[in-house]
């Protein structure tokens, strides 16, 4: 089906939308059970690049700042109550069946979460996460590395999956297939590529693995200051 229908009317060429494409693209608040349609965000810009494609928000919008979403089409991007402002943030979702799910109180500084035009990902990120500045999360890669001989893909896309309490360090990169359990700091600078399974740990490095110190053993983080915690 083409995106555009031309029209000639009394010799003038026209190309319009077309209608059957672009339908069902909505922004959603849900609040006490019941779905009201909005059509304007503070701090948020949306494009929609296809149809059926759902903004949805749960008890009350965010605070948002920069925020700019991007949609394919049949994808949902649904973002829970926070108390945190949502900054510098782009969704880059133009892409087929994709789905972005954030829980409740998640902040960031700045980032991207790329699709690459991939279909049938996700991001899901659990409740109380910190992202810092220049996050990237990418869910494939962009560009096709493949076998020579069987012609068979070798980086295909993965879902990435943040569990709760998570706190991503400035310059954190997560790259496709990634699990980051709960309660874990992935420090700054840091890719992760990879399936972690241990909670409260400190990531580190490129390519991150969990640093393997008396110190740092059982780790946990707070959005305090230290004044609440004992000093070594």
């Amino acid at each position: 089906m083409q995106d555009k229908i031309k029209l000639n009317i009394l010799g003038i060429k026209i190309n319009i939308n077309n209608p059957l494409l672009i339908k069902n693209n909505y922004i959603i608040l849900n609040k006490n059970g019941k779905s009201k349609k909005i059509y304007k965000v503070k701090g948020l810009k949306i494009k929609f690049y296809g149809s059926n494609n759902r903004i949805e928000f749960f008890d009350k919008i965010p605070k948002m700042k920069n925020v700019k979403i991007d949609c394919g089409s049949n994808s949902t991007i649904s973002i829970k109550k926070t108390d945190y402002r949502i900054k510098n943030l782009y969704i880059n979702a133009r892409a087929k069946n994709v789905q972005v799910n954030i829980d409740e109180d998640f902040s960031i500084e700045s980032g991207k979460f790329d699709f690459h035009g991939e279909p049938n990902i996700s991001i899901n990120i659990g409740k109380d996460c910190q992202f810092g500045s220049n996050i990237q999360l990418d869910p494939a890669d962009g560009h096709t590395i493949y076998d020579e001989y069987s012609k068979n893909m070798l980086n295909s896309p993965k879902d990435i999956n943040i569990n709760s309490h998570v706190w991503l360090c400035e310059n954190v990169s997560i790259l496709k297939g990634t699990i980051i359990p709960d309660n874990c700091i992935v420090a700054k600078g840091s890719i992760a590529t990879r399936k972690f399974s241990e909670t409260n740990k400190v990531i580190a490095g490129i390519p991150a693995k969990i640093v393997e110190t008396e110190k740092y053993n059982s780790i946990n983080w707070s959005r305090e200051t230290n004044k609440n915690y004992q000093q070594p």
